[in-house]
């Protein structure tokens, strides 16, 4: 029994290993769109190659002030915003200390801190998140995994950051089946490969019926990766909403 789970154990290492080299393999950069604009990172094998990983900034704190990012000692992202989603940043593939400070304040005591490896070609997103008082905040580290879905398939994953909107289920309006189940606060769905689609989603409380939001134009285009953010409170300002954000692998696969 013991050989067999032992077996089972090296299994799964291979196939974690396996989507991690994919990842860092592709050799096509990444645009990613979001409401308020559009960036374009380089392919993930050329990051590898000079040993680095890319790293990007979400700041899901609502009522909080733009905010630096430190990485180490070193500010690494300056002024974001509520609500932002910063371009990807090449940072080496070591471990690093993420530090959250005001924007400006230099020597501040950190709001929040993390530390996490990074490996190299890899993306990454580090998000500021309310504490589950409203008042602190806390980073976590999220791997993008940006591989391409399978044909005719598009990827999907929500990120509950709201502090009072409890666990929560995603679903396609008219449909009975949900996307994504019992997401808790500060957590995420993971990825999920859905069909095409194009409608309103409705972010409902576990188990319940009747939506707390609806994020109308929804689009979801086969070969695109989206991010989905639920952000805000449902009993006070600022009110719930959604942050979308699309990857997207661009120019000519290159031949091997």
């Amino acid at each position: 029994m013991k050989s067999k789970v032992f077996v089972g154990f090296l299994f799964v290492l291979a196939l974690l290993s396996g989507a991690c080299s994919r990842e860092a393999n592709q050799n096509q950069p990444v645009t990613t769109k979001t409401e308020r604009g559009s960036s374009t990172a380089p392919p993930a094998e050329e990051v590898k190659k000079r040993d680095n990983a890319l790293v990007r900034v979400i700041h899901a704190v609502p009522g909080a002030a733009a905010v630096d990012v430190f990485v180490d000692d070193q500010k690494a992202f300056s002024g974001v915003a509520y609500k932002t989603v910063t371009p990807y940043k090449e940072l080496s593939g070591e471990r690093h200390t993420f530090r959250l400070r005001p924007a400006g304040m230099d020597a501040a005591q950190p709001l929040a801190e993390n530390s996490e490896g990074l490996g190299d070609g890899k993306h990454y997103t580090v998000i500021a998140l309310p504490g589950e008082d409203g008042r602190a905040v806390t980073l976590r580290v999220l791997e993008d995994e940006l591989v391409p879905p399978s044909s005719g398939k598009a990827r999907v994953r929500v990120i509950n950051a709201s502090n009072d909107a409890g666990e929560i289920d995603v679903y396609p309006q008219g449909k009975n089946e949900a996307l994504f189940s019992g997401i808790n606060f500060r957590s995420e769905g993971g990825y999920k490969e859905v069909d095409p689609m194009s409608g309103t989603l409705e972010i409902r409380p576990e188990g319940q019926n009747r939506p707390m939001l609806s994020i109308s134009n929804v689009k979801f285009d086969a070969g695109k990766t989206y991010t989905i953010v639920i952000v805000g409170h449902t009993r006070a300002t600022p009110r719930l909403e959604a942050i979308t954000v699309e990857d997207q692998f661009s120019g000519p696969m290159a031949m091997r």
